[in-house]
């Protein structure tokens, strides 16, 4: 009698379009409403796909899934039953639970509820320096659904303090979907884990991600403690990297440099702008800071172009430690002169703006 008069309540509810539907749709809907299972639901949705009434029974569907993918296990268990390994947590297949243990070297083992080992997979480390394993775990295991109906294991990592990692993993078709956040370590405040400057090749302009790797992006967006690099500064830290990589002695042995082609929109052309000019034949430089180094920009007095004449960490022990103190031309005004500090001591590097020749 229950039952009857809740599928009278349900049928009296029913929009008037869906009272077009034929009665037994409309009763194997209220039955299923009733009394919900997987096997009605698909039952219904294989005799009736255009039903108005499927989207209520996939939403039907998708709570019996979350309910069928919740282990019993807790963390604290599968720690114990796991052994020695980085986390370890309750995870459901077909009905039945088991255990999912990462281990250091991020061999993931799957183990029955009683700890015995069943299979392993191996989740490749992602990094742009070929870290050799994460720092530490930044975000623990947990099992979750972020795009509606499959689970997944869900984790984040860190390498170092420049790269931070999201996944998302399917363990028992071991398919993986990582995106990394990487770039310039920043000053951490109270409570700060991490904190980076930087990009996402996952983001990069043209591309269409898999729908993991896009909802593995918009986290990243919502994380405070990734913070997006702007353009001009980009340009500036790949300039600053294409110097150093081909200047390595300049501080050092080097008799000649390659001098480095600035795009007009990076930062340090901007700074370059905005910085005391010293005028040469045929250009104008300017010294100053930016990024963590200390910056030699050049402006082409014929061209217009911009280059990257010299580059250097910023001195932090100006007492210890060598100092760039100033800049000049020497009278031909092709030579410049860069007249250092080291603590009483002061010496000169000369560069060559023709030739690029460096002399000491």
């Amino acid at each position: 009698m229950k039952r009857l008069l809740s599928l009278l309540l349900l049928i009296l509810a029913v929009p008037a379009s869906m009272l077009a539907q034929s009665k037994a749709e409309t009763k194997q809907y209220g039955k299923l409403a009733a009394n919900p299972s997987m096997k009605a639901v698909e039952k219904f949705l294989k005799k009736y796909p255009s039903s108005v009434y499927a989207p209520k029974v996939l939403n039907i569907k998708d709570s019996l899934i979350r309910i069928d993918n919740t282990s019993l296990i807790g963390r604290e268990q599968a720690m114990g039953l796991a052994g020695e390994c980085l986390d370890a947590i309750g995870w459901k297949k077909d009905g039945k639970d088991h255990i999912l243990a990462l281990d250091k070297d991020f061999t993931l083992r799957i183990l029955s509820p009683e700890g015995k080992e069943e299979a392993t997979r191996i989740i490749p480390v992602y990094s742009m320096e070929d870290a050799a394993a994460p720092a530490a775990l930044a975000i623990p295991m947990e099992i979750i659904s972020p795009l509606g109906g499959r689970y997944y294991m869900h984790m984040a990592y860190l390498n170092g303090a420049s790269e931070y990692v999201e996944l998302l993993y399917l363990p028992e078709e071991d398919i993986l979907n990582q995106a990394i956040f990487y770039g310039n370590p920043l000053k951490l405040a109270a409570g700060e884990a991490y904190k980076i400057e930087g990009q996402s090749p996952e983001a990069i302009e043209g591309l269409t991600p898999p729908a993991e790797v896009s909802w593995l992006l918009a986290r990243f967006g919502e994380n405070p403690g990734l913070v997006p690099i702007s353009k001009a500064d980009l340009l500036t830290d790949n300039a600053i990297k294409w110097w150093l990589e081909r200047n390595p002695k300049a501080e050092t042995s080097a008799t000649r440099l390659a001098f480095g082609r600035l795009d007009p929109e990076s930062s340090i052309v901007a700074a370059y702008k905005k910085a005391r000019k010293e005028k040469g034949k045929s250009y104008n430089v300017a010294l100053f800071d930016l990024r963590g180094y200390t910056i030699i920009c050049a402006a082409s007095r014929s061209t217009g172009e911009y280059s990257l004449v010299w580059c250097e960490p910023v001195c932090r022990n100006r007492n210890r430690d060598k100092f760039l103190n100033t800049i000049y031309f020497e009278k031909d005004g092709n030579v410049l002169d860069l007249f250092y500090y080291k603590g009483k001591s002061t010496f000169k590097v000369r560069i060559s703006m023709a030739s690029q020749a460096v002399r000491r």
